[in-house]
């Protein structure tokens, strides 16, 4: 596949003047790629472009998600709203503030309120709650005169406000709160494991994090303690694995709180079956029972996606592949996460969005100058020149 060259000459005319003031040039693209779109800032606003380069969304908004679903939330000035892949209003922008899709319901704040919206945009259950959660399964999180209960995707009301605090379902159990103490009910509202705890966790592959006194433990669904309280901290389970601070330092356990390793100066959790880890500082990578798989050799190491992992050597990033073979040289001042199929790393004020064999599938550049705004754009030998988000002239 030919790589496609994209070359922007971004300028800026200057609308007020003060005797401290400069104008603001301001160009990025090193956003990731989500639903065959990335986010664009020009000029301190956002749009998106898509594989060849284009700028299909004007840079209009203040601040923009990426794309989940095909809906985007967008933001001008206070007001939030959803937009569709080719730029269409999902929503007219007239909230005060949203959250992504969960399924079929986005929870939406206005006038003060909370309620939720279908795919399509529509107020499905109205602005009505203090405070609300993202749907989680079948149940969501209310408030009510400072009191939390739950309701279904339709909007009705499975258990009254009746407790202090209470976060989501998950796996049948929900951990909330009543005169200061966490314990955990069922759909039913039945208290299933009452341990009066300081704090409890969502249940993830059948264990939650409890705390007591400022130190974590672990529990099964039956309410039994694997460890003891010992830990500063235990992240939730993930293949069979969870993450623990203990006097400062990480380590790792299974679901029957055996230790595969520890004393490790930090560790990311990780869905890819290989964990980064710190230690003397210096990252490297090992599998979640403490088999190191790369050595640490370097100062910063990112998650695997796509089979390559993003390091950073001397200040330059570049990616390596399961085996530790560098794979995209250290040669960037940056770089971003491989997702969709591309990655973006940036030189100087140069973009390259390589796909996961290393090749360059988008290029992206920008000059300042002093002429008024303009945006020169040229892919594979076609230039387009745009003014104000027109185009003013194509060369074929």
């Amino acid at each position: 596949m030919r790589k496609l060259y994209t070359s922007f000459l971004i300028t800026f005319c200057l609308t007020q003047f003060s005797l401290f003031a400069n104008p603001i040039k301001d160009f990025h693209a090193g956003y990731s790629f989500k639903e065959g779109r990335c986010k664009i800032k020009i000029d301190n606003k956002f749009g998106f472009m898509d594989k060849e380069g284009k700028i299909i969304i004007p840079c209009l908004y203040d601040y923009v998600s990426d794309f989940q679903m095909g809906q985007a939330i967008v933001r001008q000035g206070k007001n939030f709203g959803f937009i569709s892949k080719n730029g269409k209003a999902l929503t007219p922008l007239s909230y005060e503030s949203l959250e992504g899709f969960q399924g079929n319901r986005a929870l939406f704040k206005k006038n003060g309120k909370f309620g939720y919206l279908d795919n399509n945009g529509k107020e499905v259950i109205p602005a009505q709650f203090e405070t609300a959660l993202g749907f989680e399964g079948d149940y969501a999180v209310f408030s009510k005169d400072h009191l939390s209960g739950f309701i279904n995707r339709e909007g009705e009301i499975i258990l009254e406000p009746q407790f202090t605090f209470a976060m989501n379902f998950t796996e049948g159990f929900a951990p909330v709160m009543i005169d200061g103490k966490w314990l955990y009910i069922d759909t039913k509202g039945q208290t299933v494991i009452n341990g009066n705890f300081d704090f409890a966790s969502n249940f993830s592959e059948g264990i939650a994090t409890v705390r007591e006194n400022g130190k974590a433990a672990i529990i099964n669904k039956k309410g039994h303690f694997i460890t003891d309280f010992e830990y500063e901290n235990i992240s939730e389970f993930v293949n069979g694995y969870a993450l623990f601070i203990k006097e400062g330092k990480f380590g790792t356990m299974n679901k029957k709180g055996k230790i595969a390793i520890s004393g490790l100066d930090r560790i990311i959790q990780s869905s890819s079956g290989i964990l980064a880890y710190k230690k003397n500082d210096l990252w490297g990578y090992m599998m979640p029972n403490g088999t190191e798989v790369i050595t640490p050799v370097y100062t910063k190491a990112g998650d695997f996606n796509n089979g390559l992992a993003k390091i950073s050597m001397n200040g330059k990033y570049g990616f390596i592949n399961k085996s530790g073979k560098i794979v995209i040289p250290t040669k960037y001042d940056a770089a971003g996460d491989y997702s969709d199929g591309l990655t973006s790393l940036v030189i100087n004020s140069t973009y390259y969005f390589l796909d996961h064999r290393a090749t360059e599938k988008l290029v992206l550049s920008v000059e300042d100058s002093d002429a008024s705004e303009t945006i020169t754009v040229t892919v594979n030998e076609n230039l387009m020149v745009y003014n104000n988000g027109k185009l003013e002239f194509a060369s074929k």
